[in-house]
């Protein structure tokens, strides 16, 4: 007796139909969770910051002397939106600053995003120019990432060290020769992660990348 076709058969190219009487039900069972199952998208960069800036890779300076710029209101042709600033998890749980704009952007503008404590400026990114773009950005931040030493071959954690307290993000557009054009702030909300690692050097991936937003958010 054949079995209806199963759904995640796309899976299997040339195959529709099982015979449940050959295979046991638990192989069965197996095989499908492994062929219907999602790869994680954990370190997938963020489509709608690419198509705002025009990449997803920045350089990072932590603890740096300034202070993140004052909210400045949008200029006319405009929009700059800060939605969301959270303390959130890529979908394999590493902590990340979760980032949501809604945008109307125009061409020509570079890119920042700041966190911020009472204490100063923790890390500021900067990256990118801006595109004509209008809708909602969405992206994450990472705040710790494993490092493979090249000398030795081991393997090590850096972290942001972020005291319990209150945080701020700011993004900002900056034009090279006016400088601040468009700033936004918004307060963090979420648990301020603990995080255990090494200081992030020059070359290190923490806080590098924009990265997806979880699938359904």
């Amino acid at each position: 007796m054949l079995a209806p076709t199963i759904p995640c058969m796309r899976f299997f190219p040339g195959v529709r139909y099982w015979r449940l009487g050959v295979l046991p039900m638990v192989l069965l069972g197996a095989m499908l969770v492994s062929a219907c199952e999602k790869p994680d998208a954990s370190y997938l960069t963020s489509p709608s910051a690419d198509l705002l800036i025009g990449t997803t890779t920045g350089n990072v300076a932590f603890l740096p002397p300034e202070t993140a710029p004052d909210p400045v209101a949008s200029p006319a042709g405009w929009d700059e939106r800060l939605e969301l600033a959270l303390f959130g998890e890529l979908e394999d749980g590493t902590d990340a600053l979760r980032i949501v704009l809604t945008m109307k952007a125009q061409a020509g503008k570079g890119f920042e995003v700041w966190l911020s404590n009472a204490q100063g400026t923790v890390a500021r990114w900067s990256g990118g120019s801006s595109k004509p773009y209008n809708g909602v950005v969405c992206f994450q931040m990472p705040m710790t990432a494993k490092v493979k030493d090249k000398a030795t071959g081991v393997t090590h954690a850096d972290a942001m060290n972020l005291p319990l307290g209150v945080y701020t993000a700011t993004v900002v557009f900056r034009d090279v020769e006016t400088g601040v054009f468009a700033a936004k702030a918004l307060k963090v909300t979420g648990n301020v992660p603990q995080l255990k690692g090494e200081a992030p050097g020059p070359d290190s991936k923490v806080f590098r990348d924009l990265l997806g937003c979880p699938r359904g958010s």
